[in-house]
């Protein structure tokens, strides 16, 4: 037995976003926008999703709708993905499963 040990204990806690903070611009429309959406990995993340493109569709009328699926819910998003979508979308709605 090894006595003297410590414990670290981490604080999971995050402060708040600044109010000086840069965030996205938000579109005052998505009328004529290209969607994109962005599934992590989880069962029924993509049907989520494609709820709230439907949803959506019954108020705007987007250019096109592009999906994704990122494949895992515990790896960050491939970074063609992240490219590709960047590039393509004006609007991405990320959506997480269960």
């Amino acid at each position: 037995m090894v006595l003297g040990t410590k414990l670290g204990v981490l604080d999971p806690t995050v402060q708040p976003i600044p109010a000086h903070a840069v965030v996205a611009e938000r579109p005052t429309t998505l009328d004529g926008k290209v969607v994109g959406l962005l599934a992590n990995g989880k069962m029924n993340s993509e049907e989520l999703l494609a709820a709230v493109s439907d949803v959506l569709a019954d108020s705007y009328s987007f250019r096109t709708v592009v999906t994704r699926n990122k494949g895992n819910a515990s790896r960050p998003c491939p970074a063609p993905i992240i490219e590709e979508m960047a590039k393509e979308c004006d609007v991405i709605i990320t959506a997480s499963g269960d």
